[in-house]
């Protein structure tokens, strides 16, 4: 194999460069989480929904009256073999006014997938959106098939966006996007550069402008957006070591996510974001915030690459956020194999089942080649969450 045909992403450095210092002795003494080695096995399917597009799973690690079934029809929209997106992490999505869903992926592979699931050495592009019309996924991205880049892109040369997640008002969408760039020291010499906020026409999802909002920011206002009282929420994460600790912005709805941010400071709202406190402990890099009949949920993966999935409670927004409920564990998670970024996808609420996405990806880069379902999103529906 020709290792110039293909390169990690820069999202698959990060992960594994922060699980080899777990791996190397380093602890969490916060015990916020109860990390544990069970992967629970399960086993062959006990039953199927009359559509044919759930799986009950029996038996798990997560807690009653917590039940869990696999959204099969979400796992096999994804799991494609060309034309377009075949392979990210990542997995935000977000409701458009015409019904549609847009999905927005991190490092992604394009390209085709052969029927025993394995795909030749292509490389990654930085970011892509998916949309979900129904059935059919359309991807955007720049460039042809054969030469394709990244959908959005910075100016500065170096530089490149993973998404974060973003909101509809009228006929405009508003993204977040986190810029990066080497700073030395080969696949591990990374960082963040910026907070961006890309707008975008509707329907046609066509770039209006980047405005950059935060240079070389510290916490990743945005990994989750909640809209409520008038005000888009920013939940964002601080990385210190291998902790992460949840942090929050705000803007009003009437200003769009480019208006004027203010930041918690545990009793009022203040124009500095040196003034933010830390909310929680732990979070992952990416998390779900979200109100439902009155109470506010956190859903948090593992922050070190952890199998847990855990839900937490809250009667404001800022918290503080209790009742930790350990809500799913990644069967995948296991060998090389590693899952993150757990997801909830409130636009698909049914009948009180949450759909819950998570990533899958692998510490040995051939896996991903060998098998494209050792990266990609794999989804869940949970009920008894509330």
């Amino acid at each position: 194999m020709n290792c110039s045909c293909f390169r990690p992403g820069p999202f698959f450095w990060f992960l594994f460069l922060t699980t080899i210092a777990v791996l190397s002795g380093c602890k969490d003494e916060r015990a916020d989480f109860t990390s544990g080695s069970f992967y629970p096995d399960l086993g062959e399917p006990t039953d199927t929904t009359t559509n044919d597009t759930t799986v009950i799973v029996e038996e798990g690690c997560w807690e009653e009256p917590i039940s869990i079934e696999r959204a099969e029809n979400f796992n096999a929209l994804f799991t494609r073999f060309g034309g377009g997106w075949t392979g990210g992490d990542a997995t935000y999505s977000i409701p458009l006014p015409d019904g549609r869903n847009l999905w927005l992926f991190g490092d992604t592979f394009l390209g085709t997938v052969r029927a025993n699931r394995s795909r030749p050495a292509t490389g990654l592009i930085n970011n892509t959106f998916v949309i979900q019309d129904g059935q059919e996924l359309t991807t955007l991205y720049t460039g042809s098939a054969g030469n394709a880049s990244a959908f959005v892109q910075p100016q500065e040369e170096g530089w490149w966006y993973w998404p974060g997640h973003g909101v509809v008002r009228n006929d405009t969408l508003q993204v977040v996007l986190f810029g990066f760039q080497n700073v030395g020291g080969g696949a591990w010499g990374f960082e963040y550069t910026s907070i961006d906020i890309a707008r975008f026409s509707l329907p046609d999802i066509r770039l209006l402008s980047i405005e950059r909002k935060v240079e070389a920011p510290t916490v990743n206002y945005g990994a989750c957006v909640l809209e409520e009282d008038g005000y888009y929420y920013l939940y964002g994460a601080e990385k210190d070591g291998l902790l992460k600790y949840l942090h929050l912005a705000r803007v009003p709805v009437s200003e769009g996510l480019s208006g004027e941010w203010t930041y918690y400071d545990g009793t009022d709202w203040v124009a500095g974001p040196e003034r933010s406190v830390r909310l929680f402990a732990n979070v992952s890099e990416q998390f779900s915030v979200f109100k439902h009949e009155g109470r506010y949920y956190l859903l948090t993966q593992h922050h070190i690459l952890g199998d847990e999935i855990y839900r937490y409670r809250a009667d404001a927004p800022v918290g503080p956020f209790g009742e930790k409920t350990l809500a799913y564990c990644t069967p995948e998670t296991k060998g090389d194999i590693f899952t993150y970024n757990a997801f909830a996808h409130t636009q698909f609420l049914d009948d009180g089942a949450l759909l819950v996405s998570y990533n899958v990806n692998s510490f040995n880069f051939s896996d991903l080649f060998a098998n494209a379902d050792n990266y990609r999103p794999y989804f869940v529906w949970v009920k008894g969450w509330e």
